[in-house]
């Protein structure tokens, strides 16, 4: 479950790619420096594109920086989380690479 106390429980405060999901469906994966960190900065509010969708469960794996960026690619592009996807044509839209 996608709670405080799990994420505190069970997340690392280590580099690697995470998911947020909810009734099967990927919403959102996401890598950081900190698991741990990102996860609780959405549970407080700190990623508000996601407080519509309402994931309900998290996964994660670790990775050291040079292989989270290729693998957080990997995962975005295999499972198409609703929210990343749309963040990515938004940045598209925007100019951003």
């Amino acid at each position: 479950m996608l709670t405080r106390t799990s994420v505190i429980t069970n997340a690392p405060e280590e580099s690697g790619v995470y998911g947020l999901c909810s009734l099967g469906t990927w919403l959102y994966i996401g890598q950081s420096s900190n698991i741990r960190k990102a996860l609780l900065d959405y549970l407080s509010g700190q990623m508000p594109h996601m407080l519509e969708s309402q994931p309900k469960l998290f996964a994660f794996e670790l990775h050291p920086y040079e292989k989270r960026i290729a693998r957080h690619t990997e995962l975005v592009a295999h499972f198409q989380p609703k929210v990343s996807v749309a963040l990515f044509e938004l940045y598209r839209l925007c100019g951003y690479r």
